[in-house]
């Protein structure tokens, strides 16, 4: 024999909980501000998201510098309509860092290594880049120029601060 005000009130539970799942899981796409392009950006402290691409977590222009490659930090472009562009990046350094050859295979190096340029490539939806962090990385005022389309999207300016163990991230 079944309790029918149980099953009535399973039920009305079921309904609810559902309709907050099917409310919170909206939440995220509907708080992105979007340009009137149709993108919307963000630039902080970044991990590895199970679609196999980097994701800003945690917004901030004070870039811890730790040098461990589970700490990265870097942007992120999304585009409304999940359609393709093309995309590359400038990073200016507060002094000029040091060119290896490995540098000079993804990037290209402009003012004696002042500044680095990423290739221009194509994206689908999202354009996400992370960085990682040298010993010899300086310290200071960073400037990251993101380009869409051949056209300056956006210019982020970041503080690079020494890290201090036992920091969250």
């Amino acid at each position: 024999m079944r309790n029918k005000g149980l099953n009535g009130y399973r039920a009305l539970m079921t309904v609810i909980v559902a309709g907050l799942l099917l409310l919170l899981s909206g939440c995220e796409s509907s708080n992105i501000q979007y340009n009137k392009q149709g993108y919307a950006s963000r630039f902080g402290v970044m991990s590895l998201g199970p679609d196999g691409k980097y994701h800003v977590y945690a917004e901030t222009t004070q870039i811890h510098r730790h040098v461990s490659q589970d700490y990265a930090h870097g942007f992120e472009v999304k585009r409304r309509d999940n359609g393709r562009f093309m995309g590359y990046f400038e990073v200016r350094f507060p002094e000029p860092i040091e060119i290896s050859p490995e540098l000079e295979k993804h990037y290209t190096v402009l003012e004696g290594g002042r500044v680095i340029r990423s290739e221009s490539e194509l994206h689908w939806g999202l354009y996400s880049s992370p960085f990682w962090f040298s010993e010899d990385d300086p310290l200071g005022q960073y400037e990251l120029s993101i380009y869409i389309d051949g056209e300056l999207y956006r210019t982020i300016q970041y503080d690079v601060v020494p890290f201090e163990s036992g920091l969250p991230f």
